[in-house]
């Protein structure tokens, strides 16, 4: 990138082409995600976006993280003024994810997902031991937390919502909120107090 951006203005302007490629990705998957649309939606050179990530691939990653740094920025949002979540507000929270979706897999064909993955590096791949952090700290958020919370179960519930929200097709249209918000229910009976 010439050098009259500054990190700022490089920091900006990845968060624009991020953002405005998680639009094109959840409004037609991995193949409307197009570098030389991106660019010209943005008012960016195509050289600019390629200073900025080395590929399409590592765009797409870095996609991911940008996505879950945002859901995690949103989760602490939910935090009352002593640092913690209420049972309600960890409805909301999981509600939030449900409504807004920011798992960028949630929008890829199974092929897409294959052959991105394929195309990551080692260093690229999820860490085994996510879901048991994550849901951990989760826990560590709550006001008042369950003595044995469940959370194997609760992180397999929130799976469960997750692959729900990319198979909405098979279920029942009518009812697929009511499961979602019992699901969201369940989970928060499982983790709170």
């Amino acid at each position: 990138m010439p050098k009259i951006f500054s990190e700022e203005n490089r920091d900006e302007i990845r968060v624009h082409l991020l953002d405005q490629g998680f639009r094109m990705l959840k409004h037609g998957g991995l193949s409307a995600v197009n570098i030389d649309q991106l660019t010209e939606e943005t008012y960016i050179a195509k050289g600019t976006f390629y200073n900025l990530f080395a590929n399409k691939s590592e765009f797409m990653y870095l996609m991911m993280i940008h996505e879950r740094s945002r859901a995690k920025s949103k989760l602490l949002s939910y935090l009352d003024s002593s640092g913690k979540l209420t049972k309600d507000s960890l409805c909301d929270y999981l509600k939030w994810l449900s409504t807004e979706n920011p798992n960028v897999f949630a929008y890829l064909t199974t092929a897409e997902k294959k052959r991105l993955v394929s195309a990551w590096s080692d260093r690229y791949l999820e860490n085994e031991d996510n879901d048991s952090e994550t849901m951990h700290m989760l826990i560590s958020l709550l006001k008042s937390p369950a003595i044995n919370p469940d959370w194997e179960l609760a992180c397999n519930y929130m799976k469960l919502i997750a692959v729900s929200l990319t198979a909405k097709n098979i279920f029942i249209k009518e009812n697929f909120n009511a499961m979602i918000d019992s699901l969201i229910m369940q989970i928060a009976g499982m983790l709170c107090a």
